[in-house]
């Protein structure tokens, strides 16, 4: 078999193709804030297929993908978001109440259970069948279980959006890439280290 790295180039720009059209698919269809969890779960599907060199389609990969899930993510996705608004509360509190370590020692918890627990959420609907509830507790249970992973997923995940959020002077810079391929790369990075946590799970 004759060596032809054009055609490894090709293959390489098909992929950066595929990751672009993903990206702007997942923000689309994340839009309307209580979809993301379908979106999240069909993203992940579609990236694993593509890091594996599965022959399919976007479109229908990710039509497929997402509403296969859209029921049991989207509940998920709805305690999130109350999760996330309860958060959000309990910090302007926290601002008023500065002085109070206990608040602020149950704030830090409450942050680091619900961040820790949303890197496995997603991927763990995507990839196992179970209830809602369930994933997010073996969500939470699997942060705490492999935790140098879950550190590994916090910083390839939370490090790019804080970036983006404290420093609004390169706000031209980052809008341009998450609007094209960061979410993308997110879910590369999710994908890379989760499957290596979940392979302990699989039959």
């Amino acid at each position: 078999m004759s060596f032809h790295p054009e055609n490894k180039f090709f293959n390489f720009m098909s992929k950066i193709g595929d990751f672009i059209v993903l990206n702007i698919l997942f923000l689309m269809t994340s839009l309307p804030i209580i979809t993301i969890g379908a979106s999240s779960c069909a993203l992940y599907i579609c990236i694993k297929k593509r890091l594996v060199d599965e022959e399919s389609t976007v479109l229908n990969d990710y039509k497929k993908a997402w509403k296969e899930n859209f029921i049991p993510a989207t509940t998920i996705s709805i305690v999130l978001i109350v999760a996330i608004a309860a958060l959000f509360f309990f910090s302007n509190y926290i601002a008023h109440h500065l002085q109070n370590f206990i608040l602020l020692i149950l704030y830090l918890l409450f942050f680091i259970v619900i961040s820790f627990t949303t890197l496995y959420l997603f991927p763990l609907q995507a990839t196992f069948i179970n209830e809602p509830l369930t994933i997010i507790k073996n969500s939470f249970l699997t942060a705490l279980k492999h935790f140098p992973y879950t550190v590994a997923l916090f910083i390839s995940t939370y490090i790019p959006l804080a970036i983006t959020w404290l420093f609004p002077q390169i706000f031209f810079y980052t809008f341009a890439y998450w609007l094209l391929i960061g979410c993308s790369i997110c879910a590369i990075c999710s994908v890379c280290l989760t499957k290596k946590v979940f392979r302990n799970y699989m039959d």
